[in-house]
C-alpha cells in the first residue's frame, strides 16, 4: 500500500513538472518571437537612423553652400567689415581698412584755374558795410574766378527751316530733292540734340523717361520715349562701320580679354559678352552663353594671341594661348579660408597660393627678359604641379586644388608673354557699365533694342578708353555716315 501511494505521488509530481516544462517552452517560444520582432524593429530603426543621418549631412552641406552664396551676394552689396579679432580667430591676416578721404602722404588735389577767361569784371564799393564810411580806392586786387554754365532761361533750341528746291534732271528725267548737309533724313531733330541724348543715355546712364523730362525742362523740346528709341536705333545704324572696326581691332590685338554677364531681353535670359583690348571694347548681346559665341567673335585670330579670361568653361577650348585670372582664384581661396569650418589644409593651401601670386607679381613688374622669365616659369610650374598632386582630405582644400589643377599652366602664361596681366580686371571694368545699366533699366524690351544698346555702348566706351573727345567724335561718325548714305 505504501509503495502504491509513493508511486502515485511521483506520477503526480512528474505530471506537474511536464506542465511546467510545457509552459516554459511556450514562454521561451514567445520570448524568441518577441526578440526577433525587436531585432527587426531595431534593424528598421537603425536603417531609419542612418537615412536620417545622411539626410542631415546633405542638409548641412546645402546649408553651408547657401551660407557661402549668401556671404558672396552680401559682399557684392556691402564691403565686409572685418575686425582684427576675427582675423586672428580664423588664422588669416588682413590689412586694416583705411580711413576715408585723402591719405597721409598723398599729393593734394584741387580744382585747377581755367586756361581761358571769357569776361573780366573789376569790383569795388564806395562805402564800408560796417560803419558806412567812404572808402578809398586801391590798385591792389585779389583774383577770384567762377566757372558757370549759360543761363538756363536762355537754353532755347535753334530752329532752322530749309527751303529745299525740287529740281529736275534733264539727263536722268527725274525730280531731285537733296538732303541738307548735316541733317538727319526725315527727322525734325538735329544732330546736336541726338548727341546730347546719346551722352545722357550711354555716358550718364539716364533712363529714357527722365531724358524726356530733361529735354522738356532744359530746352523746351517735347518728344516721346518712343521717338528717342527710334533715334537711338538710327544712330546704331550710323555706327555700323566703326562698330565693325572695333571688332577688327580686338581680333588683331595680340592680347585680348573676354567676359560675360546676364542680360534680360523681353523678360528672357540672355547674355552680354565683352571682347576687348587695352583701348577698345566690343559688346554683343546673345541668347546663349555657349562657347559658340566666343568662337564666332574671335575667329580668324592668330593662334599665338593671348586670351585673358576667367575659368568659365566656354573659353577653354578656344585656339589661343590662355591666361587665367588670378583674382578669381584668390577670391575663391579667400572665401574658403575665411569660413568658420575652414580646415588646416585649406589655410596652408591659401598661404601657398598667395605666395605663388606674390612671386608672379614681382616677376611681372620687372622688365621682360625671356630667359629670366623661363627660369621662374619652371620653378612656379613645379609648385603648381606639387599642389595638384597633393592628397588633400578636406573638401574645401580639394575644391581649390581642382581649380588650380584644371587651369595649371594657364596661370603662368603672363611670364612667357610681354604685357600680359595676371588678372582679367580690364574686362571686369569694361563690363561694369552694362551691369549698372541693367540694374537701372532691367535689360532690353526687344532683340533690336539689345542690338542697339550693344552697338552704341561699344562706340561710347571705346571713345572713353581711347580718351577721344566724345562730342566731336560722335558728330564726326554721324555726319560721315550721312555723307556716305
Amino acid at each position: 500500500m505504501a509503495n502504491y501511494l509513493l508511486y502515485k505521488g511521483l506520477d503526480e509530481e512528474k505530471r506537474k513538472l511536464s506542465v511546467i516544462n510545457a509552459n516554459l517552452k511556450r514562454h521561451l517560444v514567445c520570448l524568441r518571437q518577441r526578440r526577433e520582432e525587436a531585432e527587426d524593429k531595431a534593424k528598421e530603426w537603425q536603417k531609419r537612423y542612418e537615412e536620417q543621418q545622411k539626410e542631415i549631412e546633405k542638409l548641412e552641406e546645402e546649408n553651408e553652400k547657401l551660407r557661402r552664396q549668401r556671404d558672396t551676394y552680401r559682399d557684392m552689396l556691402f564691403k565686409a567689415n572685418r575686425k582684427k579679432e576675427d582675423t586672428e580667430e580664423h588664422g588669416v591676416v588682413f590689412q586694416s581698412p583705411r580711413k576715408r578721404g585723402g591719405q597721409i602722404g598723398h599729393k593734394g588735389y584741387g580744382r585747377k584755374s581755367p586756361l581761358r577767361i571769357d569776361k573780366e569784371l573789376h569790383i569795388f564799393v564806395e562805402y564800408c558795410s560796417t560803419c558806412n564810411g567812404r572808402l578809398n580806392r586801391s590798385k591792389t586786387t585779389i583774383h577770384h574766378t567762377v566757372e558757370d554754365i549759360p543761363s538756363l532761361q536762355k537754353q532755347q533750341t535753334i530752329i532752322t527751316r530749309y527751303d529745299v528746291e525740287k529740281q529736275w534732271c534733264r539727263k536722268c528725267k527725274k525730280e531731285v530733292v537733296i538732303t541738307p548737309v548735316g541733317v538727319i533724313p526725315g527727322s525734325r531733330l538735329g544732330i546736336n540734340l541726338v548727341i546730347q541724348v546719346l551722352i545722357w543715355k550711354y555716358v550718364c546712364r539716364i533712363p529714357l523717361n527722365i531724358i524726356v523730362t530733361l529735354l522738356e525742362i532744359t530746352y523746351d523740346v517735347h518728344v516721346s520715349a518712343g521717338t528717342l528709341i527710334l533715334f537711338l536705333r538710327k544712330t546704331s545704324q550710323y555706327f555700323g562701320k566703326p562698330y565693325r572696326q572695333i571688332l577688327k581691332e580686338v581680333r588683331a590685338a595680340p592680347v585680348k580679354h573676354a567676359d560675360e554677364t546676364g542680360w534680360r531681353v523681353n523678360g528672357q535670359n540672355n547674355w552680354c559678352w565683352a571682347f576687348l583690348k587695352e583701348d577698345a571694347v566690343y559688346y554683343t548681346i546673345e541668347e546663349t552663353r555657349g562657347k559658340g559665341v566666343p568662337e564666332r567673335i574671335l575667329k580668324d585670330c592668330h593662334p599665338e594671341d593671348v586670351l585673358v579670361r576667367d575659368d568659365y568653361a566656354g573659353y577653354k577650348k578656344l585656339p589661343f594661348v590662355h591666361q587665367s585670372c588670378w583674382a578669381h582664384l584668390l577670391r575663391e581661396s579667400h572665401k574658403e579660408v575665411t569660413q568658420k569650418t575652414a580646415s588646416e589644409e585649406m589655410k596652408q593651401l591659401h598661404t601657398a597660393v598667395k605666395t605663388l601670386y606674390e612671386r608672379l607679381a614681382v616677376t611681372i613688374a620687372i622688365p621682360f627678359v625671356l630667359e629670366e622669365r623661363q627660369k621662374v616659369y619652371e620653378i612656379l610650374l613645379q609648385k603648381i604641379q606639387t599642389i595638384s598632386k597633393t592628397a588633400y582630405t578636406a573638401d574645401d582644400a580639394k575644391r581649390i586644388q581642382y581649380r588650380i589643377a584644371s587651369q595649371n599652366k594657364n596661370l603662368l602664361t603672363a611670364l612667357l608673354y610681354e604685357n600680359v596681366p595676371l588678372t582679367n580686371n580690364l574686362a571686369e571694368r569694361a563690363i561694369r557699365p552694362l551691369v549698372v545699366t541693367r540694374k537701372i533699366s532691367g535689360g532690353s524690351r526687344s532683340k533690336q533694342g539689345a542690338k542697339t544698346h550693344a552697338i552704341n555702348m561699344s562706340i561710347i566706351q571705346t571713345m572713353k578708353m581711347k580718351n577721344q573727345p566724345i562730342i566731336p567724335t560722335l558728330h564726326r561718325y554721324i555726319t560721315s555716315a550721312l555723307e556716305n548714305n
